[in-house]
């Protein structure tokens, strides 16, 4: 992918995230203690990547994040595309940016620049669990995009590229963290253009060499170490 594919037709909107639901994959529900869970029916081995896939988004969610009850309910079958790497991202009113920064305290030293819960500072997201499942497509790399330096929220959102929130920036800590042990963003931080605080600023992310690190930064400024990640579809 080159680097004017960032900002190509590939650049679409969480409602394109989600799949077409006419393929919609069947689903099961499945007794959990007293609660039932939604979760994905396998391909039987017609598509092994997807199978994978699922069951290690479902362990991560319900018994890592202890997250119950995830409803996979929309989510269509897909197969591998080298380079990129899929957020599953269950439905859960419990799906939360402080949820999440909580499950990654568990796992590893954080920081945030505020003492209040990030449920409380955080206003809008560009796509939000809690009104539905989806799966987020990002870039596969331990840095920011590269695609998208020098570039402030502001100047991505009139180039309409999807960015991604706070709490996928999150995810994804998480589950690099789970499946190398090591972090994202050493040397660069993310910006989460699709987020955004009270204030209006946005949340910016890295680790700093000793902890995972959430700050605010400026809507309309922009930086060489500063960059987003592109959402995209396939």
């Amino acid at each position: 992918m080159t680097s004017e594919d960032a900002f190509s037709a590939k650049s679409v909107t969480m409602e394109s995230t989600t799949g077409k639901h006419g393929n919609a994959v069947a689903e099961k529900a499945e007794s959990f203690h007293t609660s039932k869970t939604s979760i994905l029916i396998r391909s039987y081995r017609s598509n092994p990547y997807f199978d994978e896939v699922c069951d290690y988004w479902i362990e991560l969610w319900r018994k890592q994040v202890g997250i119950k009850n995830p409803d996979f309910t929309g989510i269509t079958p897909f197969v591998a595309h080298p380079g990129y790497r899929p957020l599953i991202m269950p439905k859960h009113e419990r799906i939360t940016a402080q949820r999440l920064y909580d499950s990654c305290r568990e796992r590893f030293k954080c920081w945030k620049y505020t003492s209040n819960s990030l449920d409380k500072v955080v206003m809008m997201n560009t796509r939000d669990p809690r009104k539905g499942s989806y799966v987020a497509w990002f870039r596969d790399r331990v840095e920011a995009d590269e695609e998208l330096r020098n570039l402030s929220a502001i100047e991505l959102e009139k180039m309409k590229v999807p960015g991604i929130t706070l709490l996928e920036r999150e995810v994804m800590e998480y589950d690099h963290f789970n499946r190398t042990n090591g972090h994202l963003d050493i040397d660069n931080m993310t910006i989460c253009s699709g987020t955004r605080y009270l204030c209006g600023d946005l949340p910016r992310a890295r680790w700093d060499g000793t902890k995972f690190f959430i700050h605010w930064f400026f809507t309309d400024r922009a930086n060489t170490i500063l960059r987003s990640r592109q959402l995209f579809a396939f």
